[in-house]
C-alpha cells in the first residue's frame, strides 16, 4: 500500500488555490517586499555611516584638544571655527540620507505593515543588518551630540554658538530613525536591544518620543516595548 501511495503522482488540492493560499501568497510577497526594502534602507544607512562617522570622531578630538589646553590658551573662538564645518558637514549629509529614506518606500505603505513587524515577527537578516546600521549612526551621531553637549557646558561661548548647529544635526537623525520606524517598526525593536547593551537606549526612547512615534505604537498596542525600556 506504501509504495503505491508513494509513486502515485502529487496533485494539486482545490485548497491550495483558495483563500489560504492566496494569503500566503500575500504574506510572502510583503516578507520580500520588506527584505528588499531593508536592504535599500541599509545600504543608504551605512553610506551615510562611513561619512559621518569620521565627521563625529573629528567633533570629539577639537573639543578633547581644547578641553586638554591650558586654561589661558583656550581660545573658544577659534574652538568654534574648527568644529562648526564639521557638524555642518555631518548635518548635510544626514539631511541627504533622510530624503533618500523617504523616498525608499515607492508604494507609500508606511505604517501599514507596523504591527505585522513588531509583533510575531522574526527578525530576517536584512532587518537585522539595517538594525545594526541604525545603532551605529545612533551611537556616532546621538552620542556625539549628548557628548558635546555635556562637554560644552563649561565653555559658554562655544556652547552658545555651537549649541543651535548640535540640535540641527540631532533633527535628520531622529527623522532617520522615524522614517525606518514607520517604515519597518520592528527593527526599532531590534535597534533598542543593540544600545541597551551600550547604556545608550535611552537616546532612541527621545527619539521616537520627539517623532511620535512612541504615541503611535502605543496605538497599535505595542507600548510594551518602550514601557520596559524606559524600566531600565
Amino acid at each position: 500500500m506504501s509504495d503505491i501511495a508513494e509513486n502515485i503522482p502529487f496533485t494539486s488540492t482545490p485548497d491550495e488555490h483558495g483563500p489560504n493560499q492566496k494569503y500566503k501568497e500575500s504574506t510572502d510577497k510583503d516578507t520580500q517586499m520588506d527584505k528588499d526594502l531593508a536592504l535599500r534602507l541599509s545600504a543608504l544607512i551605512e553610506d551615510a555611516n562611513g561619512r559621518v562617522a569620521p565627521l563625529c570622531r573629528m567633533i570629539r578630538k577639537a573639543i578633547e584638544g581644547f578641553e586638554a589646553q591650558k586654561e589661558d590658551d583656550r581660545d573658544e573662538a577659534a574652538l568654534v571655527k574648527q568644529v562648526r564645518p564639521l557638524i555642518e558637514q555631518a548635518e548635510k549629509t544626514l539631511n541627504e540620507t533622510n530624503g533618500a529614506v523617504r523616498g525608499a518606500d515607492p508604494d507609500g505603505r508606511l505604517s501599514n505593515n507596523a504591527k505585522r513587524n513588531m509583533q510575531d515577527h522574526k527578525a530576517t537578516p536584512e532587518e537585522q543588518r539595517l538594525a545594526e546600521a541604525l545603532k551605529v549612526m545612533v551611537e556616532e551621531v546621538g552620542g556625539t551630540i549628548e557628548w558635546a553637549r555635556d562637554k560644552l557646558n563649561s565653555f559658554p561661548k562655544a556652547k552658545r554658538d555651537l549649541g543651535p548647529l548640535l540640535d540641527a544635526l540631532g533633527q535628520p537623525l531622529t527623522q532617520i530613525v522615524g522614517g525606518v520606524g514607520l517604515l519597518l517598526a520592528g527593527v526599532l525593536n531590534l535597534v533598542g536591544n543593540l544600545l541597551k547593551g551600550l547604556g545608550l537606549d535611552g537616546l532612541l526612547r527621545g527619539i521616537l518620543s520627539a517623532t511620535g512615534l512612541d504615541k503611535i505604537y502605543k496605538g497599535l498596542g505595542l507600548g510594551n516595548w518602550l514601557n520596559m525600556g524606559s524600566k531600565n
